[in-house]
């Protein structure tokens, strides 16, 4: 809980500042191996092929483990924390996706190459459905059932993966 004695702009600052501390925490062990991803990713109408997705141990999240994807036009595989220079257009539009062990998404950054506001986080809107982790791999299908919009900002998702998982 962040608690500010100071200004609306000191606390929107501080809790920036943790959020930024949260994306550039130890560098994950990302997962090699054979990965696919295929489907729709629009933004404000325009649509982008995302070819490229990857899987590693996130940040653990009330004391249980996590499972970060990250999804990318450009290759990102040599990347050690591609969720950051994904978050800002660094591999064209993205989408940096945390979900729990049973397969509930906890977290979800979009950052679409049509949009205004790149970057921005919008838990709620999509769902992770045909969940399967298997020893080594992680697959499902992410969408959002439609176009949505997040601050002012128009976008639909339906994505089928598999990722290799880390070790």
């Amino acid at each position: 809980m962040l608690i500010s004695s100071g200004s609306p702009t000191r606390s929107l600052l501080t809790f920036g500042l943790l959020l930024c501390g949260l994306l550039f925490a130890a560098a994950p062990g990302w997962a090699g191996g054979q990965s696919t991803v295929s489907g729709i990713f629009k933004g404000n109408g325009k649509d982008t092929r995302l070819a490229h997705v990857s899987a590693a141990k996130g940040e653990p999240l009330a004391g249980k483990p996590t499972i970060l994807l990250v999804f990318t036009e450009k290759d990102h595989s040599k990347d050690d924390r591609p969720q950051i220079k994904a978050t800002f257009g660094g591999f064209g539009s993205a989408l940096i996706v945390t979900i729990d062990e049973s397969g509930d998404i906890v977290g979800c950054e979009v950052a679409h190459a049509a949009h205004e506001k790149q970057g921005f986080s919008s838990i709620g809107k999509v769902n992770l459905t045909d969940f399967k982790r298997t020893p080594g791999v992680i697959q499902g299908r992410l969408t959002t059932n439609g176009e949505v919009k997040t601050f002012g900002e128009k976008w639909e998702l339906d994505l089928k993966f598999n990722a290799a998982l880390p070790k």
